[in-house]
């Protein structure tokens, strides 16, 4: 399988076009362009509603049992929690946040192609950067505070199972 250059894919957007081909195809990249981002958005969205869904479920259920079931319980389903936040933030990060990275460098590489239309090129520079790093920032907040609960919620059940 060979791999294609992506400024030599984007070589055919060379070519003369008309002021109205230029607006439509433009159009077309922007809406692929905010399609991904929507996606992110409301992935996003979902991740955190559901994540609330299911913790409000959880402190219901282990608010009802003793105190030694009680942590282990916690432990338990704060660690499925983690897991659950870890798989979405991989897909998140390595794969969704890499389509929309992908359709604004090309929606850019068009832009430069055609400086009459500078809509992206000039919200890229305003906001340097993809953002990524902010998404891995809290993505770690709430894994590194679901796994400090966890352990501590284990260390709390062994402590109490120990002394019984």
């Amino acid at each position: 399988m060979q791999l294609v250059n992506f400024e030599d894919s984007l070589e055919w957007l060379k070519m003369e076009l008309e002021p109205n081909e230029v607006i439509s195809l433009w159009f077309h990249y922007e809406e692929i362009t905010m399609h991904f981002n929507q996606l992110i958005i409301q992935y996003r969205l979902q991740l955190m509603g559901g994540a609330g869904a299911i913790g409000a479920i959880g402190t219901y259920l282990v608010r009802s049992t003793e105190d030694l079931k009680h942590y282990h319980l916690r432990s338990l389903f704060s660690a499925w929690l983690f897991v659950l936040i870890l798989g979405a933030a991989v897909l998140d990060i390595c794969y969704y946040s890499q389509l929309l990275e992908g359709a604004v460098k090309a929606i850019i590489e068009f832009e430069r192609m055609h400086p009459t239309i500078k809509l992206s090129t000039t919200i890229a520079a305003e906001v340097p950067g993809s953002g990524l790093a902010t998404v891995i920032f809290w993505y770690s907040v709430i894994l590194g505070s679901l796994a400090i609960f966890s352990l501590w919620s284990y260390y709390r059940y062994r402590q109490l199972k120990n002394c019984n």
